[in-house]
């Protein structure tokens, strides 16, 4: 009866991991633009997230006023990664 040694147990799972490692495609970033689209599962009707609890006010929240707009050192809100260029269109500039 033939025994499997350590050393071909390495071999193999060296070999198994070369070979998984080679076959992934290269991921690369994308350059064009696109649109985000947020499709939210019901309506919001409160938009203060710290007296309600619904998801739907939880990420408004986070997706206009956390991550769209943030304060500066006076405590004034501005554009974080935005860019007004005409009435009702705002530019999400990518980071």
């Amino acid at each position: 009866m033939n025994r499997i040694s350590r050393r071909q147990v390495l071999t193999a799972a060296a070999a198994s991991a070369t070979t998984l490692t080679l076959g992934m495609p290269l991921v690369r970033a994308k350059t064009r633009q696109r649109v985000l689209r947020f499709v939210p599962e019901s309506h919001l009707k409160i938009l203060d997230p710290v007296w309600t609890t619904a998801y739907i006010t939880r990420d408004h929240g986070y997706l206009v006023y956390d991550t769209l707009f943030g304060t500066d050192e006076k405590l004034q809100v501005k554009p974080q990664n935005l860019s007004f260029t005409a009435p009702l269109f705002w530019n999400v500039s990518v980071q």
